[in-house]
């Protein structure tokens, strides 16, 4: 007798349209509704058992995919620290300009890739909050919260300097633009960065 066929079996209660289309991905397979089921199940309690939810899990994995999709590359940040070091004024301003068009693109293009994700303000910047966390500038912290019509943006990373901190905010600046943002006043220092940005049009 195989081993799945000596498990205990329970009854487990689900939609019908659920079960129907877990069905159909199964046959597709070539494997059984029992089998997708326990691995859901164990893959459930996989992603339990490291603190975070198969949700969670879903969404890291769709916003790494669009990244790699946009073009976005991963860089040590190391290396992006000891690069801007070298810059001269007159090439941090041209860097600047470029780190913000890439923000203002990626924007332009998580509005189109992530649209039934913002159905409303609230949704469109926990969203948002989500994607800039896998960005991975190595923050300690990220927090985007709602300020008056505006939104704050507020980052800290004791490791990153003032000066590669200016191009994340740069970034931002540019990433914000899409959902009808305007950065209007940034604090910026060594580990910390703070941003706020007004409201100027409802994205549609």
């Amino acid at each position: 007798m195989s081993s799945e066929a000596s498990q205990k079996r329970k009854v487990l209660v689900a939609r019908e349209d659920l079960v129907n289309a877990l069905s159909l991905i199964a046959r597709k397979r070539g494997s059984t509704l029992y089998s997708l089921t326990n691995e859901i199940i164990e893959q459930t309690i996989r992603a339990e058992s490291m603190g975070v939810t198969l949700r969670d899990v879903l969404d890291a994995y769709e916003i790494l995919k669009a990244n790699r999709s946009a073009g976005q590359t991963l860089i040590p940040i190391d290396v992006l620290i000891a690069m801007t070091s070298k810059l001269s004024p007159k090439d941090l301003e041209e860097v600047e300009r470029l780190w913000r068009e890439a923000g203002r693109w990626y924007g332009e293009y998580i509005t189109i890739r992530f649209r039934e994700n913002f159905k409303d303000r609230h949704s469109a910047l926990q969203h948002l909050e989500r994607i800039l966390k896998e960005i991975r500038w190595e923050f300690v912290d990220l927090v985007i919260q709602n300020e008056g019509d505006g939104i704050r943006v507020r980052c800290v990373s004791p490791q990153i300097p003032a000066e590669l901190m200016k191009l994340i905010s740069t970034f931002i600046e540019g990433l914000l633009e899409p959902f009808g943002y305007r950065v209007e006043r940034r604090s910026i220092f060594k580990g910390i960065l703070d941003v706020y940005a007004a409201r100027t049009q409802q994205k549609q």
